[in-house]
């Protein structure tokens, strides 16, 4: 009993030291008392730890050779890759920061697959964090969005830092609001999650942090839509037909031709507002330009379909030259396609993006087929990744998405610990 509860109890440290590490670099408080030291003390701390439980992390991992053997395929890809196309145009460093923190980031996330619910207390703790900031900030100027950009509610003052922070702190508390969920262990609770959920829609759309908005509502569509799969799945592919036709219905009412003829106020900070100028206005800097326009660029070579123009090489073939690592950040590092399977698709071409899909819809189909024996705390953290899976659909990048990777190791590894489970439940009648 001694060394269970010795091994539960480093589970839940190392829960801790990873979940930090991850969003230490997104976490903006950590920013002004060093985020770069944090996430280095952090990804340390974490490591020993990991180090010092390997055995049930590495049995753990003998439970989905699957996982393993895509990701392996993915990543060898990617090394082929830009050793092939990308070499004399990328610098080296861009491929070994992938491979490092990529790796890192696998590793502690499905570490942290056995104490799921320190996983979720860190991300609670976080949007906490955000919500009193802000409810400060509306006490003292009014409104959320009034007084000082909401970007810089933490008085960092250089509009370069902080114009984006909105995002991050929309993320967190999209986040924060899905940990709530999953830590909802009575009636009363549970209420208090589902109005806290509500309100940070609204909160999202107000300050139109659209990324987590979209992505906390696909993840919310996911979440009722597993739980219809474990109830009939006849019914959940019904339910998810008729959402496919009325969204399909919606857009062709709102054509681009309607768009444009709807009016909207030029200083709207709304969502809506915001998304309908964007929409309107054919800026190249804008989502839907790029995609169109890296589609473009895709389909006008049928020649590198197959295996794409090397990592690294979208933003040098757009004229930024070439992308590096965070921690030696260049011009063409703030240039990416902001969809991840496009970019996968552009720089690996269709034999990396079937490896890509694969190895992130596997982690949804693997839960949907055990969701009722999932608990509660373990739905929420594959809604998570479903968040992050959208997020990186919208305004992602490759190299820079660890988040993604975390969370989609901590799903792989929540099936593992399921896998173990069964295993285990077969074993004993024959040892009876």
């Amino acid at each position: 009993m001694q060394v269970k509860y010795n091994t539960q109890i480093l589970a839940r440290w190392t829960s801790l030291a990873v979940t930090l590490a991850v969003l230490a670099k997104t976490f903006v408080p950590f920013y002004l008392i060093g985020s770069t030291a944090i996430f280095a003390a952090s990804v340390a701390v974490g490591l020993i730890l990991v180090t010092w439980s390997w055995r049930p992390i590495f049995e753990g991992a003998s439970r989905v050779p699957d996982a393993l053997v895509v990701a392996a395929l993915l990543y060898a890809v990617v090394v082929v890759s830009f050793l092939v196309y990308s070499r004399g145009a990328v610098p080296a460093t861009h491929l070994w920061g992938i491979l490092i923190i990529h790796g890192i980031m696998l590793i502690f996330g499905f570490s942290a697959a056995r104490a799921v619910k320190v996983v979720l207390l860190v991300l609670l703790g976080m949007a906490t964090i955000y919500a009193a900031l802000l409810a400060l900030h509306a006490f003292r100027f009014g409104g959320v969005t009034t007084g000082i950009n909401i970007d810089d509610i933490f008085g960092i003052g250089v509009p370069a830092i902080y114009i984006t922070f909105h995002q991050n702190i929309g993320f967190g508390l999209g986040l924060g609001a899905l940990a709530l969920l999953g830590l909802a262990s009575n009636r009363i609770t549970q209420i208090f999650a589902v109005s806290a959920l509500a309100i940070v829609l609204l909160f999202l759309l107000h300050i139109a942090a659209r990324t987590a908005l979209v992505a906390l509502a696909v993840s919310l569509i996911f979440l009722g839509f597993a739980t219809l799969w474990a109830y009939s799945r006849k019914v959940a592919l019904i339910a998810t037909a008729t959402i496919i036709v009325a969204a399909t219905i919606a857009w062709g009412v709102l054509s681009q031709r309607a768009l444009n003829q709807i009016e909207v106020d030029a200083r709207a900070p709304d969502a809506v507002s915001r998304t309908i100028r964007e929409l309107q206005n054919p800026d190249p800097g804008f989502r839907l330009p790029i995609w169109e326009q890296t589609w473009r660029h895709i389909v006008s070579e049928p020649d590198r379909l197959l295996l794409g123009r090397g990592i690294g090489m979208y933003p040098v073939d757009a004229g930024f030259g070439p992308p590096d690592w965070l921690l030696h950040p260049t011009e063409g590092s703030r240039h990416y396609p902001h969809n991840v399977h496009l970019e996968i698709l552009y720089e690996t071409g269709v034999v990396g993006l079937m490896l890509f899909s694969i190895l992130t819809v596997f982690p949804m189909v693997a839960s949907l087929r055990r969701w009722s024996a999932f608990s509660p705390a373990e739905k929420s953290a594959v809604a998570m990744y479903v968040f992050n899976l959208v997020s990186s659909d919208i305004s992602g990048a490759f190299a820079y998405m660890y988040m993604l990777q975390f969370f989609l190791a901590l799903t792989v590894g929540i099936i593992a610990v399921k896998r173990s489970a069964e295993a285990d439940a077969q074993d004993e009648p024959l040892a009876t």
